[in-house]
């Protein structure tokens, strides 16, 4: 306990302006002395969140969508950078040990269907870290206070609230979209909920649709006004024509005619089944293409589109690694005695669409300066626009003089020593 207070007091500031002299928040998100406690508000329910998942698993578009851009956040392999080898090689083998993808992976599919995701940090009597355990979020409950800060968390199983009580510090809560009224996240489903119903609704008159009016139906005139075929003769020819599948022609005796009807379809059948599917698509974060579609697109709209998806996430990619740098990696860093902050983690990105386009600029740029005119940039700040941290520098620093040279020193002292010689003499 005592490692972790060290560690909140070295990474909060001594005073905030958010505050009031006493270190007190002045803003509230709620009366009374609780905010949130149980699974919040009425727009949370267990069933409400069973329904975002049936989404994720009954509907192809959803299921595609979030998971091409969960796979695109976590599995494209990260780096970690430092200084101090010994303190990256410590954060290094821990998360080789807990799996850390595969926990990201499950996590961030978790995020974008319910809005949150919980990690427990799994640690000994020793308090090391052994493991990073996935807690099912429909079960986690928040309490908060009024105020907005989470105080802890606890889990509801079959509707009872289990008397556990965990600490901020023992879990990670990942949320890509927040609410100022809740300290839950926003499902990346709920926004397009009524899409979804509406698609699914008109998927399925369509597809009822096309069994009816797809294909041609028929008129079987059988006889006519002076002979009229007996009944067995009616009921013979309609087992033949109630199941036309690879049948295409009929030889049928003069006094049966048959006509097609019916042959135009569904017409502006393709209207109906694109205009939901466009307003999901746009719901779900996810360019038609990185799905299979994007039928009529050019590639300069494509290049757009993956350029702005690239950046959305990078957008994930970052909080996640600024959460577990404050609230995995400097637990580590502190509990084996080294400085806070010196290991960072950066995801490699999804395509280089975007850092192409930014290093074509500063290639142009960077030509057009002459060497006695100097760069309008530094290696450190080149570095930080594609993400990457600042190159050591404290060599340089120490071969590089910061005042006037010693040897001054002992000369004027010397010029000084002969005046007084001098007077003395006089």
């Amino acid at each position: 306990m005592g490692i972790f207070t060290s560690l909140r007091n070295r990474l909060l500031p001594s005073r905030s302006i958010y505050l009031d002299g006493e270190g007190k928040y002045k803003t509230i998100i709620a009366t009374g002395k609780q905010g949130s406690k149980g699974m919040g508000s009425s727009d949370r329910s267990e069933s409400q969140l069973k329904k975002y998942w049936n989404y994720y698993e009954g509907e192809n578009t959803v299921f595609a969508a979030i998971n091409t851009t969960a796979w695109n956040t976590v599995m494209v392999g990260y780096n970690l950078t430092s200084d101090n080898d010994n303190a990256k090689k410590l954060i290094s083998d821990t998360l080789s040990n807990i799996n850390l993808d595969l926990v990201l992976l499950d996590n961030v599919i978790f995020t974008l269907v319910y809005g949150d995701s919980f990690i427990e940090i799994v640690k000994n009597s020793k308090g090391e870290v052994t493991d990073l355990k996935t807690v099912d979020p429909t079960t986690v409950v928040i309490n908060s206070n009024e105020y907005g800060v989470v105080e802890s968390y606890q889990q509801k199983i079959q509707g009872q609230l289990q008397n556990t009580i965990l600490k901020p510090e023992d879990i990670i809560h990942i949320k890509f979209f927040t609410n100022p009224t809740s300290p839950y996240g926003i499902s990346l489903i709920k926004p397009s909920q009524d899409t979804i119903d509406r698609k699914i609704d008109t998927d399925d008159a369509l597809a009822n649709a096309i069994m009816r009016h797809g294909t041609s139906k028929y008129v079987v005139t059988v006889g006519n006004e002076e002979e009229i075929p007996p009944p067995d003769v009616f009921n013979e020819i309609k087992r033949e024509l109630e199941d036309i599948t690879e049948t295409n022609e009929f030889i049928v005796p003069g006094l049966i005619d048959i006509k097609a009807i019916d042959e135009r379809g569904i017409p502006g059948v393709e209207e109906y089944s694109s205009m939901f599917q466009t307003q999901l698509v746009i719901g779900m974060l996810c360019p038609e293409e990185a799905l299979g579609l994007g039928k009529g697109s050019t590639e300069s709209t494509a290049t757009v589109k993956q350029i702005m998806y690239e950046r959305m996430i990078r957008a994930f990619q970052l909080r996640i690694t600024k959460q577990l740098q404050s609230e995995l990696f400097n637990y580590l860093l502190e509990k084996n005695g080294f400085d806070l902050n010196i290991v960072t983690m950066r995801f490699n990105s999804v395509t280089d669409a975007d850092e192409a386009v930014k290093a074509k600029w500063l290639g142009n740029l960077l030509r057009g300066y002459r060497p006695e005119e100097g760069k309008p940039f530094t290696k450190d700040e080149v570095r930080a626009m594609f993400g990457y941290g600042p190159i050591e520098t404290k060599k340089e620093e120490e071969e590089t003089p910061t005042s006037e040279p010693q040897e001054n020193v002992p000369e004027e002292d010397e010029e000084e020593n002969e005046e007084d010689e001098g007077e003395e003499s006089t």
